[in-house]
């Protein structure tokens, strides 16, 4: 897959639109949500990631996402893709969001002509895990009419651990794919990767969940894979707030990004991996 098919797949999974020069609109439907009906933290990195590929015409290298304020489901939200330098090879993009109440996300990121024959390697060591498919079922929708959130559009399964080349607290690994079983591209890769503070709480201990104050992705070579396994490893937590990193791999062992995030982290008294639909109610009136 090219970088125009790329670009074309991303805007169809996630409904952004070219409105003019430099601008980009998207609605927050309920694949870009989450459970209680706000903007979700990997949409926006991947609606970034999207709109600078789309801009630029080069390839996404790294986004950097800072959550200012929400947009709520059914909303429409315009996107300004600023060049802010473009060099022979590199270009330097600031993306925008905002809607009539004022600014939603505001990303920094670059964008790049990759030189075929250029420095390359891998310095990271995948886990070995289960394969996909044989885990638990994670973030099971509840299949109720209307049902809003990300965890709609992706299917998830634990992955046993079994040698993890940097064992401690809080290592998770899951495997995701599409529903649809579509394509993993970069900005796809960010839109699945938001689930580091899953990680960062089980470090400390505990069950619980967090709200992202900001998402980044670092990018590696495009590759095609069907499933995607993330590797969350949390960093550290201070007064409930947490920072964690997770490796992006391809089903065949390519890594393809790396993640992290800061999010203010919330202990629950249940695990949302596992019983995520039956609390989707509790989940809304806490970020309510």
């Amino acid at each position: 897959m090219d970088h125009d098919a790329r670009v074309a797949a991303d805007e169809d999974f996630l409904g952004l639109r070219e409105v003019g020069s430099g601008r980009f609109a998207f609605d927050v439907t309920s694949r870009l949500a989450r459970a209680d009906e706000r903007l979700y933290g990997g949409a926006a990195v991947a609606l970034s990631v999207a709109a600078a590929a789309a801009e630029t015409g080069r390839d996404a290298l790294w986004c950097t996402t800072q959550f200012v304020s929400t947009a709520m489901l059914g909303r429409t939200v315009d996107l300004q893709v600023e060049v802010l330098a473009a060099g022979r090879r590199t270009s330097q993009v600031r993306v925008t969001a905002t809607t009539d109440d004022g600014v939603v996300f505001a990303s920094l990121g670059a964008c790049g002509v990759l030189r075929p024959d250029g420095l390359a390697g891998t310095f990271e060591e995948r886990p070995e895990v289960s394969p996909p498919g044989e885990g638990d079922v994670g973030f099971r929708p509840s299949g109720r009419d209307g049902e809003a959130g990300w965890h709609t559009a992706v299917e998830v399964r634990t992955a046993e651990i079994r040698r993890h080349p940097d064992p401690g607290p809080g290592r998770v690994c899951l495997w995701l794919r599409r529903s649809d079983r579509g394509p993993v591209t970069p900005a796809i890769a960010g839109y699945l990767a938001d689930l580091v503070p899953l990680s960062i709480v089980r470090g400390c201990g505990v069950t619980g969940a967090g709200t992202s104050l900001d998402n980044t992705i670092r990018i590696g070579a495009a590759a095609e894979t069907e499933w995607i396994l993330l590797d969350l490893r949390p960093n550290l937590a201070v007064g409930s707030y947490g920072h964690g990193i997770a490796n992006v791999w391809t089903e065949d062992g390519q890594l393809l990004a790396v993640a992290s995030q800061t999010a203010s982290l919330m202990e629950l008294d249940f695990d949302p991996l596992t019983a995520f639909s039956s609390h989707a109610s509790e989940l809304r009136g806490r970020n309510g």
